[in-house]
């Protein structure tokens, strides 16, 4: 595990500090619509998609989005928690038959064991954690996973300019409860949308788009070139 991986994980490995996480994780709703529209996206373009990986999954929702919209693709969970693995088990019990969990660290992907040639790769609010290097390696590490025409699918939240980071912080109690505070380790400033469009292009991506965004949060979706 690399320095940053160890830095970024530690919080997640403590099995009080995931319950307090995802006891108060306003955002889970939320995000389902997204979450929904990168599945049927992808089955647009993709409809006979057989491999999933879910990376720094979690609880594992994302995944059970494409398993729900792809029934006969599997999934392999992949994330540092240990106590995460445990609530992922939970949540993908009704798909467990098509799932593999293989615990790996998302800044090192090379050492991580995950299969190659795969249809789509999906992560959710984890890359913001990474500082710049961090994230243009892991898109360039994700891409090397993808066959061509495959598709990488990160929603995350991302970080303004001081005046839209202020605005969305001041209307958006309106539309999302806030949630308990619980601290971790967090890259300041979060990167950008620009960030995130200059690290796809870099990993080879000609075809990219936000396909949707709420406040500080995008969902990023990039076909990998045939």
């Amino acid at each position: 595990m690399t320095e940053q991986g160890r830095q970024i994980a530690a919080p997640w490995r403590d099995p009080t500090f995931v319950a307090a996480w995802t006891a108060g994780d306003a955002m889970s709703d939320m995000l389902a619509f997204p979450r929904r529209l990168a599945a049927a996206l992808v089955a647009a373009d993709r409809p006979e998609v057989r491999t999933v990986i879910d990376i720094a999954s979690g609880p594992g929702a994302f995944l059970v989005c494409f398993l729900e919209e792809f029934p006969a693709a599997r999934g392999v969970w992949s994330d540092a928690s240990e106590a995460m693995l445990d609530r992922a088990r939970e949540s993908l019990a009704p798909h467990t038959e098509r799932v593999e969990f293989r615990p790996g660290d998302m800044t090192d992907l090379d050492a991580a064991g995950l299969p190659a040639g795969v249809d789509v790769i999906v992560t959710s609010r984890a890359t913001h954690h990474l500082d710049r290097a961090g994230l243009i390696t892991f898109y360039r590490e994700a891409t090397a996973l993808l066959a061509s025409g495959g598709w990488l699918v990160n929603l995350d939240h991302t970080g303004p300019d001081e005046v839209w980071d202020k605005l969305f912080r001041a209307v958006r109690a309106r539309f999302a409860p806030p949630r308990p505070e619980t601290k971790h380790h967090h890259n300041y400033p979060l990167p950008s949308v620009d960030d995130h469009l200059s690290a796809y292009a870099a990993a080879g991506f000609t075809d990219v788009e936000i396909a949707w965004k709420a406040f500080h949060t995008c969902l990023f979706m990039g076909r990998k070139p045939a």
